[in-house]
C-alpha cells in the first residue's frame, strides 16, 4: 500500500523544485491611475481634525466700467466658500494560524514567507478596493437622485465630475459635492458637466475624433488635463479611431516620463491609459471571483429629466431616455486631486493583531487604512460615456 501522504518512493524521497522563492501575483493587478497619481504627488497626508475643509472662490466683487463721478451703493459680496470631506476607512481581514506561521513556515524550507505574502496582499487589496470605489461616489442614497449608498466609500469621480443636473456614468445625479450645494449660492463654480459620446436617443455611439476633441475642450477651457483613464475596451476604440485618422503626429502608443513603465495614447497633450479597473461593459470578465465587492460594470439607466443634452446640445446627456453607458473616459488634472491618508501609522496600512480568546493558535488580524479622495476644482476634470465602438 502506498503512503497516503506522498504516494510512493519518489515523492517521499525527492524534494519539489521551486526555482525562485516567489509567489506570482495572479489575483490583483497594478494600474496606471494609481501610478500616475502617486507620481505627481497627489498624496496629501491628513494631520487631524473632524473634516477636511477646502476653501474656493465662488464670486467676485461688484464692479465694471463706470463714468467719472458716479455714486455707488457699495455692499459686501461673499466671494469665498468651502467644501468639506470626512475620513473614510478601509479594512482587510486575516485569520492567522500562528503555529504554521511561526513553527513550520520558517528557515530554509520557507521559500515563500507567508506572513510577508499576507501583508503584501492586504496592501494590494486595499489599493484595489480604493481604486474601484474611486470611480463611484461617497454619498448616501437620495430618493430621485442617488440610487446606491456610498457613504462608506471615498468621495469618487462620479460625484466630483457632475453638475447636479446630468447623470454621471453610474446613473446618479449629485446635487452637492463636499457638502456644498451645486447651482445655489455657489452657482456653477463646482460643476463638471458629464460628456456624452452616444446618440441623442440615448443609444451608444462610436467614438469620433471630433467628439474626443470636444471632450478635451470641455476640460481645457479651465485647465488642460494631463491624465485620461478608460477601460481596455474603450482604449481600443480610441486607438482604432485615431489610427484611421492620423491627423496629429502626437497620436500614438508611447511611454511618458511620469510613469515610464506604462504605455498610453498621447492625445492633445493628455496621456490616455487603459485601466482594467475602469468602468466598462467588460469590467470583471478577466478578474478572479471576489476581487472586490464594488462593481464597475456598465449597463443602462433612465436619464433624468433635468439632463441638458439633445439635438441642439449633442455632447451632453439626453433627458428622459434609456441611456447606454458603454465605456467611460475620465479626464483628470491629476495635480489638483488630493489623496488624504492620515499621518497615524496605525491607520496607514496599519496592523491590528488580536489573539482569539478561545483558540490556542489563531490571531484575528486587521489592516486598517484611512483615506479620502477628492478635488477642490471639479471643473478641471470630466468624464464622458456612451462610447460603444
Amino acid at each position: 500500500m502506498s503512503d497516503p501522504t506522498y504516494g510512493g518512493d519518489l515523492s517521499a524521497g525527492t524534494l519539489n523544485d521551486m526555482v525562485m522563492a516567489t509567489a506570482y501575483q495572479n489575483f490583483f493587478v497594478d494600474t496606471p491611475k494609481q501610478a500616475w497619481f502617486r507620481a505627481v504627488g497627489a498624496v496629501n497626508p491628513f494631520d487631524g481634525g473632524v473634516l477636511m475643509q477646502e476653501p474656493f472662490v465662488m464670486g467676485r466683487p461688484v464692479g465694471g466700467a463706470a463714468a467719472p463721478g458716479t455714486n455707488f451703493n457699495i455692499t459686501q459680496v461673499q466671494q469665498l466658500a468651502a467644501m468639506a470631506f470626512n475620513m473614510r476607512l478601509y479594512s482587510e481581514l486575516l485569520m492567522l494560524e500562528t503555529f504554521s506561521l511561526d513553527v513550520q513556515n520558517r528557515g530554509e524550507p520557507a521559500k515563500v514567507d507567508l506572513m510577508d505574502l499576507y501583508i503584501e496582499n492586504c496592501i494590494t487589496a486595499t489599493n484595489t478596493d480604493i481604486e474601484v470605489d474611486s470611480y463611484h461616489h461617497g454619498q448616501a442614497a437620495t430618493a430621485g437622485f442617488i440610487t446606491d449608498d456610498g457613504s462608506l466609500r471615498v468621495n469618487g469621480d462620479a460625484e466630483a465630475m457632475n453638475d447636479g443636473l446630468n447623470n454621471s456614468w453610474d446613473g446618479n445625479v449629485f446635487q452637492n459635492y463636499g457638502s456644498q450645494i451645486r447651482n445655489g449660492a455657489v452657482s456653477s463654480t463646482i460643476n463638471s458637466i458629464p460628456f456624452w459620446y452616444g446618440n441623442t436617443d440615448g443609444t451608444g455611439g462610436a467614438v469620433t475624433v471630433e467628439a474626443l476633441i470636444q471632450h478635451m475642450i470641455r476640460v481645457r477651457q479651465f485647465h488642460p488635463p494631463d491624465l485620461g483613464i478608460i477601460s481596455p475596451t474603450g482604449w481600443g476604440y480610441i486607438l482604432g479611431c485615431l489610427q484611421r485618422q492620423q491627423r496629429f503626429v502626437d497620436w500614438g502608443v508611447k511611454a511618458d516620463a511620469t510613469i515610464p513603465d506604462w504605455q498610453g495614447i498621447n492625445f492633445m497633450g493628455t496621456m490616455i491609459y487603459d485601466d482594467i479597473q475602469s468602468p466598462g461593459t467588460q469590467w470583471g470578465v478577466a478578474f478572479p471571483t471576489g476581487i472586490t465587492t464594488t462593481s464597475n460594470k456598465t449597463t443602462t439607466f433612465s436619464s433624468a429629466s433635468t439632463c441638458t443634452g439633445g439635438t441642439t446640445n449633442p455632447y451632453s446627456v439626453p433627458p428622459s431616455v434609456t441611456v447606454t453607458v458603454g465605456e467611460v473616459l475620465f479626464l483628470y488634472n491629476a495635480h489638483g486631486w488630493k489623496y488624504r491618508p492620515p499621518v497615524s501609522e496605525e491607520f496607514f496600512f496599519g496592523i491590528r493583531r488580536n489573539q482569539v480568546w478561545n483558540n490556542n493558535t489563531n490571531d484575528a488580524t486587521i489592516m486598517n487604512t484611512g483615506i479620502n479622495i477628492y478635488t477642490p476644482q471639479p471643473r478641471e476634470n470630466n468624464h464622458g460615456y456612451g462610447m460603444i465602438g
